[in-house]
């Protein structure tokens, strides 16, 4: 495995158990706030609040690893009908526009952010920089993997011919919607 991939994977671990961490911290707070509340006719001020900066941070780093993995919903009826050069051409335009979107998501996301820097949470008493700042570094997170497509389209489309694309969209089908076979050096003996 080449470096970039190793850094790319390691980046990938760190975003997925970030977000099994929060979900899991958030799913413990909540059901806490909830038994507090009923049991002991208690609540905690700053319980919804975190849940609320957990989630945010949650979703951004989702979103990033959805990105990862280009598993975005949409509808690719016309790119599947383009041919295999057509349809690098229409990831190349969307992954451009996404791009473009980013940007002004990460300008405006980094302003609203250096802006609440100056502001306090009512309940964690916290800057509100925190909160505010993951989705202009989601939006980063989100643009790097956009980039590294955009990349690896237009190197296909440039460099490879026609029936290389066709063959690499097969498997690429092939793995995405077909389960995957069991090894058969697994099977149990009377399986064989």
């Amino acid at each position: 495995m080449k470096r970039h991939e190793k850094i790319a994977q390691c980046l990938e671990n760190v975003q997925t158990y970030s977000c099994i961490f929060f979900l899991a911290l958030m799913s413990v707070i909540v059901i806490v706030q909830v038994f507090s509340r009923y049991v002991f006719n208690f609540s905690f001020v700053w319980a919804e609040e975190l849940v609320r900066y957990l989630m945010i941070w949650m979703v951004m780093f989702g979103a990033a690893l959805v990105q990862s993995k280009n598993e975005h919903i949409r509808i690719d009826f016309f790119p599947m009908l383009a041919g295999a050069r057509g349809r690098r051409v229409m990831e190349i335009f969307f992954r451009l526009a996404t791009l473009m979107f980013l940007a002004i998501i990460a300008y405006k996301g980094f302003k609203v952010s250096y802006f609440n820097r100056l502001f306090e949470s009512s309940g964690l008493r916290i800057s509100m920089l925190w909160p505010t700042l993951a989705i202009p570094l989601g939006a980063i997170a989100i643009g790097c993997y956009t980039m590294t497509g955009l990349i690896r389209d237009i190197y296909q489309l440039f460099a490879w011919n026609n029936t290389r694309l066709q063959e690499f969209d097969r498997l690429k089908t092939l793995e995405k919607y077909q389960p995957e076979l069991e090894d058969p050096s697994r099977s149990h003996p009377q399986e064989r």
